[in-house]
């Protein structure tokens, strides 16, 4: 039986766990990389141009999904080997969207523009898929977060400033469209030159860090599922104010980096959040008042730019855990899907029944959040049970790598199954480092290696550091 004070113990355990970001640890040097994901994202939003047809029965944002689904789904079948080394394919597709682009922009006739802009986004999602690969091996957690918050401060200025000012609309549809997409070429060529193959591997993975993956997937679908209904919602009731809805996602940046960055949290507080301000925005905004479509606008923008920012930095995260070719091959298809079918099929089954969908929509965000509400203590062992921490990596550094070596023969042989951090502290410790002087050399606070040291020291079964060199001094 569940009690009160397990759902305390819950709570404890979520100050206890870090995702240990500092601001100190984005690298200057990666800015190709750091902007190459958000980049192919915010172009893909280029086809919201004014173009409001109807094709076979679907709506021209309907359409748009298919073929950027399909762009996700050509990495899928895509040689293991050429997605280790994703360069060429980013290449090939960034110039076919930079040859569609002009033809996208300049043509008048309705449907030969629905032509262009398909195709384009069939090539933005072959780009935004081999942006993800580098997005998840290459980057560390606060750089993957800085990338999303990018993302949500484009679309925040989308839905205050483009939405409101014509002439901000006029630059974007010409010369600023094809201003940033040679930006975007610029960056393709930087990496095309100066990356080399992802951190992943070719074959199998281990299977804990492989359920992970699928966990924090699966936490995708759902999120995807309940940002479409409400979106159906907002489409049906119209209650969605544009203005205060930009500055609640622009807010949500800035919660983030006050719970994530200053005060240290997880990210399972940040997908709580999500659920939260999403169900209270969308209550509040069905009130008939311009007040609450304001507030609700305003708190439903802060849901959804939390939950946007989370789920990404979430999946890639766990993917780059892995070190899986296969587990990031997984989270395309499964992005595959929901852009073919769970869009195209909702859109098709709300568009072609009459009856009050607008509440069996309302239904189902309300399952699903109750859902993740429920299976919460899953989600803190599952998620966070392994080590999220993602400072500097120690067998990146040549002085530590016979250390390593040798600790890590001491963890095969006596089965300690230590985490990475765990053993890197292991090395540290018996190359008679002080606590401190660890922390500083792995960019992490001195709270999160007293963590680890205390969970290394009931693995090897002892108390103290005299017990550690007397034990293992001489290996």
């Amino acid at each position: 039986m569940f009690y009160l004070a397990d759902f305390s113990l819950i709570i404890k355990r979520f100050v206890q766990t870090r995702d240990e970001l500092f601001l100190g640890n984005i690298r200057g040097g990666l800015w190709p990389l750091i902007l190459i994901f958000p980049l192919t994202v915010i172009l893909g939003d280029f086809r919201y141009f004014n173009l409001y047809i109807t094709f076979a029965g679907l709506q021209s944002y309907e359409l748009m999904l298919y073929p950027l689904g399909l762009g996700w789904l050509t990495v899928v079948f895509m040689p293991k080997k050429l997605m280790v080394r994703p360069s060429a394919l980013l290449s090939i597709a960034s110039v076919c969207c930079a040859i569609l682009l002009p033809f996208q922009l300049l043509s008048s006739d309705d449907i030969a523009k629905l032509a262009v802009f398909m195709a384009f986004q069939f090539f933005n999602g072959v780009c935004a898929a081999c942006a993800f690969s580098f997005f998840c091996f290459r980057l560390n957690n606060v750089e993957r977060l800085f990338g999303m918050a990018l993302i949500i401060f484009y679309y925040s200025l989308y839905y205050t400033i483009y939405r409101q000012f014509p002439a901000v609309q006029a630059v974007y549809k010409t010369w600023g469209g094809i201003a940033v997409m040679a930006f975007y070429l610029v960056l393709v060529f930087l990496l095309c030159r100066n990356t080399g193959k992802a951190e992943a591997e070719n074959d199998e993975t281990q299977n804990s860090k492989s359920s992970i993956v699928k966990t924090v997937i699966a936490l995708h679908i759902v999120y995807y599922s309940i940002m479409c209904m409400i979106n159906y919602i907002e489409s049906v009731n119209n209650i969605i104010f544009s203005l205060p809805y930009g500055l609640g996602q622009f807010s949500s940046i800035i919660l983030i980096v006050f719970i994530m960055l200053i005060s240290n949290r997880n990210s399972l507080y940040i997908w709580l959040m999500f659920l939260v301000f999403s169900l209270l925005g969308l209550n509040i905004v069905n009130y008939n008042s311009n007040a609450a479509h304001f507030s609700g606008s305003l708190i439903y923008g802060l849901g959804d730019g939390l939950g946007y920012i989370i789920i990404y930095y979430l999946c890639s995260g766990a993917i780059k855990k892995s070190k899986s070719i296969r587990m990031y091959k997984l989270f395309c298809f499964v992005l595959f899907i929901e852009y073919f079918f769970i869009s195209g099929i909702l859109s098709q089954v709300f568009d072609r029944y009459e009856g009050p969908l607008h509440v069996i929509a309302l239904g189902i965000v309300v399952v699903l959040s109750s859902c993740c509400f429920l299976i919460l203590p899953y989600l803190q062992r599952k998620l966070f049970k392994a080590d999220w921490t993602d400072g500097i990596q120690l067998r990146d550094m040549a002085e530590y790598s016979q250390s390593l070596v040798e600790t890590e023969d001491i963890n095969v042989k006596e089965n300690l199954n230590l985490t990475e951090r765990e053993h890197e502290v292991f090395t540290m410790l018996l190359k008679g480092m002080s606590l401190k002087d660890i922390a500083f050399t792995l960019k992490i606070s001195f709270s999160t290696i007293n963590f680890h040291c205390n969970n290394l020291y009931r693995k090897l079964g002892i108390n103290s550091r005299a017990e550690l060199s007397a034990k293992y001094g001489s290996a």
